[in-house]
This record gives structure tokens, C-alpha cells and sequence, in this order.
């Protein structure tokens, strides 16, 4: 094989395709609707309704207002330490160890205690459990419980959960980068379906197949024509996209792209989806006498990719580094069966003769 006979071919249609309206539509929407404007809609709302701050793993928390600046610490004049104790009013007690059930608590400093049914006035907590209680005015760390309504006071509690917009955001970052995956697999279902159909129409095709290139040759710059369009405009893509969405993770204080995840899906897995596409669309763009009928075929291609797709949307395929090298794996298997298949159906003569 003469790697420059290839070349010449990819050259030839390259330049074929420049006068393709559909393949250079194609090659500038695809990436813009794919790779930018789907993930801006997608993360664009989660960087506009995140919460500012984390979000209690406390049941029935409801919070309003926030602490006045010129908070100071209680003054405490008596103490209270490792007792159980009922329908009690507190004021400027410092409480350490204790229980306590239906209180009002004023102005107390209160650590280590469980308090049920309270209401709690410019206090300061620490390490304490509220159970239905009321807190206003006050400020507290490492707290447990439920049913707390706060107000106009800075609460922290022990345990913090994820929220739903932060569940939701590795789903979308797999989304996305399916997304720029599937943008290699599409294109070359446009740009391969001319490959042979297209020339065939155009008048071109066969001077090329009665050249002294051997069909590997031809083949492989078949294969090059459409793999370099694909996988320019995909990285593209990618480049932009990317950007945007680490405008957003960044205001959602998440780590930023790539990732492992990312490296290998970008340029790796997209390569060899990008590979099988253009093998099985130039199969059969060399079996159809029409583009439309090559172009349609062809969307059939796109199938294993939205096939993952759909996996990564049910949960059922988690997309980590692993699953990754593992999915790149198989990709690579079919395209290993795809060349051999292609290279024993791609006969000059046979196209000749079934186009005479």
C-alpha cells in the first residue's frame, strides 16, 4: 500500500465535499446543536437554581432569614449541667449534658444536650440534637435532629446531603459527553454516503476506479476523507462546549473537565465510533446506487452509540474510567471486523460492472 495514492484520494474528496452544501451544513449545525447548544441547556439551569451553601441531611428543615452581623455570644449567669428535665423556661444558662423537653431557652449557651419541643432565643449551640424545635436569632454548629424551623439564625448541622440539582449533574455530564460521541458517529453517515453513491452521480467515480490505486488504497483514503472532517469538527465542538460547561461547574464549585472519563471518551472512544461509522457507511455506500438510500442506511450506525446512550440515562451503565476502556475495547473489536469486511466487498470491478 502507497500511503500517498491514499492520500491523493482523501485530497480528491475533501475537495469534492467543499461544493456539498449538505456536507458543509452538516459539518458546522451538528457540532453547534450537539456539542454547544444542548449542553448549555442543560447546564444552565443547574448553575441558576443551585443552592448557595450545602443542603441539611435533616428532615422537615425549614429555614427563612439570615443572622444579624452584630451577633455576640450570650452571657450566662447559671449552669446547668447533666440532668432530664421538663416543662422548664431557661434564661441565661449555660447548658452542658443534658435533656431536655418542652423549654424555652433565652440568651443560653447550650453544647452536648438534646432539647424536644423547644423554642430557642439568642442562643448559642454546639453538638446539641433538636427535636420540633423553634430557633431564632441564635447560631449553632455540629447540630443533628428533625423538625427545626430556623430563623433569622446560622445553623450547621453534622450531616449534609446532596441536592437534587447536584444528583443530577454527573447524569448530565455523562449526557454531554455522549453527546460528542455521537456527533463522530453522525457526520460520517452525511459525509461517507458521498464517498462512492456521490461520486458515482457526479460523473467522478470512475477514473478514480481505474486508477493504478490498489483498493486498499482507495479504501483507506475513503476512510481518511471522511475521518478528518468528522473528528475536526467534533474537537471543535468539545473545545467550545467544554469551555461552557466549566463555566458552570465552576459556579457550582464542582471539579472541572476533563477528566479521566473524558480523555478516554474524547479521544479514544470517539475516534474508533467515528472509525465504525465511515467503515459500515462506505459498505454501504458501495452496495446502494443512490445517496438518499446510503444516507438512511446509514443512520442506522448511530444505534450502538444511542443504545449507550439510553444506558447512561436508565443508570444502567455508569461511565467510569473502567467502563470506559471497556466499551473502547469492544469498539475497537467491531472495527477490526468491519475493515476485513469492507476490504473483501470493496471490488472496483463488481461497482463498475453494477453501474454500467
Amino acid at each position: 500500500m502507497i500511503p500517498q495514492n491514499a492520500m491523493a484520494v482523501m485530497r480528491k474528496d475533501l475537495a469534492e465535499f467543499r461544493r456539498q452544501k449538505l456536507v458543509i451544513g452538516s459539518i458546522i449545525a451538528m457540532p453547534l446543536l450537539l456539542g454547544i447548544l444542548i449542553p448549555i441547556s442543560l447546564f444552565a439551569p443547574i448553575a441558576m437554581e443551585a443552592p448557595d451553601g450545602p443542603t441539611w441531611d435533616v428532615e422537615n428543615l425549614f429555614s427563612t432569614g439570615a443572622l444579624d452581623p452584630s451577633w455576640t455570644m450570650p452571657e450566662t449567669s447559671s449552669v446547668l449541667e447533666g440532668i432530664e428535665t421538663a416543662d422548664v423556661a431557661l434564661s441565661n444558662t449555660r447548658v452542658d449534658n443534658a435533656t431536655i423537653e418542652r423549654a424555652v431557652l433565652t440568651g443560653c449557651i447550650v453544647h452536648d444536650t438534646e432539647l424536644r419541643n423547644a423554642t430557642l432565643d439568642s442562643c448559642a449551640l454546639d453538638n446539641v440534637d433538636l427535636y420540633n424545635c423553634i430557633v431564632t436569632n441564635s447560631k449553632g454548629t455540629a447540630l443533628d435532629g428533625n423538625a427545626i424551623m430556623s430563623i433569622d439564625s446560622e445553623l450547621t448541622f453534622e450531616r449534609t446531603r446532596e441536592s437534587d440539582l447536584e444528583q443530577l449533574l454527573p447524569t448530565f455530564l455523562n449526557m454531554t459527553l455522549i453527546l460528542f460521541i455521537i456527533l463522530p458517529v453522525t457526520l460520517p453517515t452525511i459525509i461517507a454516503s458521498y464517498s462512492i453513491v456521490g461520486e458515482k452521480n457526479n460523473k467522478s467515480l470512475e477514473p478514480i476506479l481505474a486508477s493504478p490505486t490498489t483498493d486498499g488504497e482507495l479504501l483507506l483514503g475513503k476512510v481518511l476523507s471522511a475521518f478528518v472532517p468528522s473528528i475536526a469538527s467534533t474537537l471543535g465542538a468539545v473545545v467550545v462546549g467544554g469551555a461552557l460547561v466549566n463555566v458552570f461547574l465552576a459556579q457550582l464549585g464542582e471539579p472541572l473537565l476533563p477528566n479521566l472519563t473524558w480523555i478516554l471518551g474524547i479521544l479514544v472512544l470517539a475516534p474508533l465510533a467515528c472509525i465504525m461509522s465511515i467503515l459500515a457507511c462506505v459498505i454501504v455506500s458501495s452496495r446502494v446506487t443512490d445517496v438518499r438510500a446510503a444516507q438512511q442506511v446509514g443512520g442506522f450506525i448511530v444505534m450502538p452509540v444511542i443504545v449507550l446512550m439510553f444506558g447512561v440515562l436508565a443508570g444502567v451503565i455508569l461511565l467510569t474510567p473502567l467502563a470506559m476502556l471497556a466499551i473502547c475495547a469492544a469498539f475497537a473489536a467491531a472495527n477490526g471486523g468491519l475493515y476485513y469486511f469492507a476490504k473483501a466487498i470493496f471490488n472496483r470491478e463488481d461497482i463498475l460492472i453494477r453501474w454500467a
